[in-house]
């Protein structure tokens, strides 16, 4: 075990460097139990939350410490100070014991701080018995830090830390992960979402904290009192789940980010009922589609339903073919309505701009997702951006999956 640091630190500072207090509590409690000391939990938090507030302990420190968290029976003294040595590798005489008469505390000097005690080198791991520092960085030897005797030196090397797997996939644009990664980014969209916007109703429901007095319900109660009012009934709005509209272009340009966009509106079609229509020459309603539980047949099946994916763009058409369809326009009144394009359009400009001044009107909320837009350079000059940017509630990059929680939080919080 090698606790060396600094006789002047902390826990937090330079005591057991990168150890974490809560690991030691709980491997040392560990040990107490495989010696027959009953060790609870709440035992192991309260030693954890001791060893927070004590600044630099000593050696005596600790011992009471722990005693006092772990040991709750006259019966378990012996135990406890056979672990408590074997782990720091002190004689059971030198411990500060009150059992035994001994109250008086260890002589001051360079072995009285915890920092300076050292394991034997000859001791067995496996067989000391002493804490397992889980959290010290990792040390390995070179392979070609060897003497000339073929013997191995004393100089380690602590590995490098390395993001994990899934905070690189996170941070990758979504046209250069591979179809592993791209199923990693799209389950933790999809487990991100978890609130969901809200809207006031008519409908309202008493409440205790203030609201508007409802004479009804008032004057109700006052006949139980002869008429006369005692008490004011208050009532809140009964808030309801906001209608979510996702428009998914599927054009050429946007194939690389088609998948990545399935992902993010999977949870919105099938927890909280929200219409999925794709667009790319025409519109096309997928909402049936991206409710399969499978994300994979999901996908193979919406190629299937709209044959016009990764084609050309057509912005304006799709949209009124939205706005005036019988049944669709009125998913959209009062709704969030999301478009995840980049905005390359062949229709004209001017018609896009009216188009979305009646969209605006209508829906509650417009969020755009660009993908291009998160590079530094992006100006959105392409006629059919330029078009519908002054109509959008929200303008988000979505080249990314940490990007993608700015659009998450923009669609739950409008």
């Amino acid at each position: 075990m090698n606790t060396r640091g600094s006789p002047s630190g902390g826990w937090g500072g330079s005591l057991f460097p990168t150890v974490d207090r809560a690991v030691f509590a709980s491997a040392f409690a560990d040990r107490l139990r495989r010696s027959g000391v009953p060790v609870a939990l709440t035992a192991v938090e309260r030693c954890a939350a001791a060893l927070d507030v004590v600044d630099a302990p000593t050696i005596n420190d600790l011992y009471w410490l722990a005693r006092v968290s772990f040991v709750s029976r006259h019966v378990d003294l012996v135990a406890f100070d056979e672990v408590f040595g074997a782990v720091f590798d002190l004689e059971v005489g030198r411990l500060p014991t009150a059992r035994r008469g001994q109250h008086e505390a260890m002589p001051a000097g360079p072995d009285d701080r915890l920092v300076s005690v050292e394991p034997p080198t000859h001791r067995d791991p496996s067989t000391s018995g002493g804490v397992p520092w889980a959290t010290l960085p990792s040390v390995s030897f070179r392979d070609d830090q060897q003497d000339a005797a073929g013997e191995r030196r004393d100089d380690a090397v602590i590995r490098e830390r390395q993001p994990s797997a899934v905070s690189a996939a996170m941070d990758r644009r979504f046209d250069l992960l591979d179809p592993a990664e791209m199923e990693l980014v799209g389950r933790l969209l999809e487990a991100t979402i978890t609130s969901w916007p809200r809207r006031r109703s008519r409908r309202r429901r008493p409440s205790r904290t203030g609201g508007r007095v409802s004479l009804r319900r008032s004057l109700r109660r006052s006949l139980h009192t002869g008429g006369d009012v005692f008490r004011l009934i208050h009532t809140r709005p009964v808030p309801h789940p906001r209608r979510v509209v996702a428009l998914l272009d599927v054009s050429g340009s946007m194939e690389a980010y088609t998948r990545a966009y399935l992902h993010l509106v999977r949870p919105l079609a099938i927890t909280h009922r929200a219409e999925v229509f794709a667009f790319a020459t025409e519109l096309s309603r997928i909402t049936p589609v991206v409710r399969m539980r499978s994300a994979a047949d999901a996908i193979e099946r919406m190629n299937e339903e709209v044959g016009d994916r990764f084609s050309g763009t057509r912005i304006d058409t799709c949209l009124r073919t939205l706005l005036h369809h019988r049944t669709w326009s009125t998913c959209v009144r009062g709704a969030v309505v999301v478009i995840c394009s980049d905005g390359w359009d062949a229709d004209d400009p001017a018609r896009l701009e009216r188009s979305m001044r009646r969209l605006a009107l209508l829906a509650h909320h417009v969020v755009w997702v660009n993908p291009r837009a998160d590079s530094d350079e992006f100006e959105p000059t392409t006629g059919g951006m330029s078009a519908a940017l002054p109509h959008c509630d929200a303008f988000l990059a979505g080249a990314t999956g940490r990007s993608m929680h700015a659009v998450i939080s923009a669609i739950t919080a409008a």
